[in-house]
């Protein structure tokens, strides 16, 4: 009797892991089935189990994972023998990216309820209502939570107010409560949509895992997390619930009052904005800032006129775009100059930071922008502005509250928040 151990790898989203054979496979050829195969002398299926889902896609699971859904017994019509086979089942927060194909021409995630007209291996088809049904069962989930990451690493946050029923008047991720038999990820692109007017595909989201929250006074949850990336602002998003839904730099949530199955998942988000850097869809634009520091501390900025195609009649800093074959820091002297005629000597001028800043006003795009400075004892007089209304040192209390361009509304709080303003100024 031939006998092998399957396992159906179910994802957070409902979907199946199937394997399409190659015209070399023993039993039904170019047909679709479970990842699995033979037992080894003195293996029983739960061993075989485990090994062949590693081997066959990279997926190393421990055994008191796999929940058996039963063996079973039939006639193979390929190979005219009897078979028998265990079927593993096993939940997993794992996209395609994490599957290898150690075997037979591809393994893909396909909706168990629509398998798209694929010839199926004949014990897939002998169980696959078996895997459904499982499938379907009841996983406890008391809510959902989802968050957006803008291409500057920055996270969407809701502000509740006094009406929310738990938690009021503190900071969360959008999500709530599942609707009767919803999918936790479905659960999670619904509740986005309902609180921020943005949509999203299930496929769009990464799953964080699950997560158990224990209260002293509300008892114990279960709740997925969720998060996408996206080139969205914080003035994409509407706010239908709450104070304010914004963008929050992930580095300051420490200073937030979380509620409490946030602040359970913020390392593991803050770890996943880490692997998973934005990657910009075409070649961005560069460019290069410069702030220079008084004696007194004030900041030079530039008071733009109505000409610039970036951020019109706004104040920014002095800089522009990086020339084909120029790199950052020679943009910086040299627009600095163009600008001011200010001329610094070469190594005058620090890098602060890089920063990703939102042209797509201007131009469709988020784009690179470093940024320069220096001490100084220059004073507005010494300043020619070729450019722009104005180009002057602005008190740092005055710059805060100006009507700042959109790589400003970043960097100028950034700098003066810094150790390095800090250092510079008396």
């Amino acid at each position: 009797m031939h006998r092998f151990a399957a396992v159906a790898v179910v994802d957070a989203h409902g979907r199946l892991l199937l394997q399409e054979r190659d015209e070399r496979a023993l039993h039904d050829p170019e047909r679709w089935g479970y990842p699995g195969g033979d037992l080894e002398p003195g293996e029983d299926f739960l061993a075989a189990a485990v090994r062949e889902l590693q081997g066959e896609t990279g997926l190393a699971v421990e055994p008191e994972r796999l929940e058996s859904l039963g063996v079973r017994r039939f006639r193979s019509r390929s190979c005219g023998e009897d078979d028998e086979f265990e079927l593993f089942a096993v939940r997993l927060a794992i996209t395609d990216q994490d599957v290898v194909c150690g075997e037979g021409r591809q393994m893909r995630f396909v909706d168990p309820s629509d398998l798209g007209g694929r010839d199926l291996h004949q014990a897939t088809a002998l169980t696959l209502d078996r895997v459904r049904a499982w499938q379907a069962r009841a996983v406890r989930t008391d809510f959902v939570q989802v968050t957006l990451v803008d291409p500057r690493g920055r996270v969407l946050m809701q502000e509740r107010d006094e009406h929310a029923p738990v938690w009021p008047d503190m900071w969360c991720f959008p999500g709530g409560g599942l609707e009767e038999g919803e999918a936790p990820a479905a659960g999670a692109v619904r509740e986005l949509a309902e609180e921020t007017g943005v949509a999203l595909a299930v496929d769009d989201l990464a799953d964080l895992g699950r997560f158990e929250l224990v209260t002293d006074d509300r008892g114990t949850f279960q709740f997925h997390a969720f998060v996408a990336r996206t080139t969205l602002s914080s003035r994409d998003v509407e706010c239908h619930e709450g104070r304010q839904m914004v963008f929050v730099d992930p580095d300051s949530l420490a200073g937030l009052d979380l509620v409490p199955s946030t602040a359970l998942v913020a390392p593991a988000l803050s770890a996943w904005v880490a692997d998973h850097p934005y990657v910009p869809v075409s070649e961005p634009r560069r460019f290069a800032g410069v702030l220079l520091v008084d004696a007194r501390g004030w900041i030079l900025l530039q008071e733009r006129d109505e000409h610039p195609r970036i951020d019109p009649e706004k104040w920014g800093l002095a800089g522009g775009h990086v020339d084909p074959g120029e790199d950052f820091e020679a943009a910086a002297y040299r627009e600095l100059e163009e600008e001011t005629g200010v001329r610094l000597p070469a190594g005058g001028l620090d890098l602060f930071r890089e920063f990703v800043v939102d042209h797509r006003q201007a131009y469709g795009t988020w784009d690179a922008m470093q940024v320069f400075v220096a001490a100084t004892d220059l004073t507005d007089a010494d300043i020619d502005c070729r450019e722009g209304r104005q180009i002057v040192f602005v008190d740092p209390a005055v710059a805060r509250g100006l009507d700042l361009t959109a790589a400003a509304t970043d960097i100028v709080p950034a700098f003066l928040d810094s150790d390095l303003y800090a250092s510079m100024a008396p």
